[in-house]
């Protein structure tokens, strides 16, 4: 069963490790990631369907511009897959 992520610190907590994780879009569509999170305080996101990487600070993955991992987990829709 996949968990629910509802906020940064809790990703932060799963991620030390790395994870990988969905975003569940409309028509249960998946977008899937491989995230983790780095000592320098960086989230290291590779994105499965393209196999591109990002790096993003907190506040850049809390920023729709760069991502959209944020926005989804305001809307309980980010989730470590089991």
């Amino acid at each position: 069963m996949p968990t629910k992520i509802t906020s940064v610190e809790q990703l932060k907590n799963l991620a030390k490790n790395g994870c990988d994780c969905f975003i569940l879009l409309r028509g249960n569509l998946r977008s899937s990631k491989h995230v983790w999170y780095c000592e320098e305080g960086q989230f290291e996101i590779i994105n499965y369907i393209d196999g591109s990487e990002q790096y993003l600070t907190e506040k850049k993955l809390m920023d729709k511009t760069f991502t959209n991992i944020g926005e989804a987990m305001m809307k309980g829709a980010f989730f470590k897959d089991e």
